[in-house]
């Protein structure tokens, strides 16, 4: 039984690299990582020790656009997709290799554990926000929309919510961080609206951010988070109404 990890990483990311590597020793039998746009010194110097083979691929906004290539170069009969900011656990990795050795299950639904600022979120929505990420090749396809959830044909587990067996994500460290990717996101996400004809109206600018409120605020008790879950919702809030901005002023044009 072979398993593959694959890890886009692009400009700014490269930094993380090495604690990424680092967490999936002695777990991954092939390591690929994908280099996008040009930054192969920082690059080099975060493989380096690590037998990971570095595939340059051009630039591109967001890695949900190259999943597939990702899976591709994969040799292996198992797969994990992985991000620079991303840290695998020892019993995490324990489990998914009694999981795979079994073979009863082609894919496996990840907790993930996000760490913004520094702190754990246990609430706000972003807990247990469990994603398929470990899956046999073959059993598993992205679309190519920027945050979209994989199509998984087979049979799939759900592992608990547990912070043991979770996928460890330093998300965010400074609030810049977190504005210039949102802003990044708002812009793929407004293009891919406005492509489908969606275009902006009164109810959307007002119902898509109480929506956000109300769902990360309320039903999943960002209040609990305290300010930070506050801030947040807010930001998160701004992120939907720049959303239709962008969609209204692609309308203008």
């Amino acid at each position: 039984m072979k398993i593959s990890v694959s890890i886009a990483v692009s400009s700014g990311e490269s930094q993380k690299l090495k604690d990424c590597l680092s967490s999936i020793v002695g777990f991954a039998d092939e390591i690929l990582v994908f280099n996008i746009g040009e930054h192969e010194f920082k690059l080099a110097r975060g493989v380096g020790e690590f037998p990971a083979r570095v595939i340059n691929h051009e630039l591109v906004d967001y890695v949900e656009a190259i999943r597939n290539e990702m899976i591709e170069e994969c040799s292996g009969e198992w797969i994990f997709i992985l991000d620079p900011d991303e840290r695998l656990s020892k019993d995490l990795k324990k489990k998914l290799r009694e999981i795979a050795k079994e073979g009863n299950y082609d894919a496996v639904n990840i907790p993930r554990k996000n760490i913004f600022f520094g702190k754990w979120i246990k609430h706000t929505n972003w807990w247990p926000d469990r994603l398929v990420r470990f899956f046999k090749k073959g059993r598993v396809v992205w679309s190519t929309k920027i945050h979209s959830y994989p199509q998984v044909m087979g049979r799939q587990i759900d592992l608990p919510a547990r912070k043991d067996l979770a996928i460890i994500h330093y998300g965010y460290d400074k609030l810049d961080e977190f504005i210039e990717r949102q802003n990044r996101y708002s812009e793929m996400e407004a293009q891919n609206l406005a492509s489908e004809g969606i275009r902006a109206s009164a109810f959307n600018f007002i119902w898509w951010p109480f929506r956000e409120f109300l769902a990360r605020y309320v039903k999943h008790l960002g209040f609990m988070d305290g300010t930070l879950g506050f801030v947040l919702v807010y930001l998160m809030i701004i992120y939907k109404m720049t959303v239709w901005v962008k969609v209204w002023e692609r309308s203008q044009k």
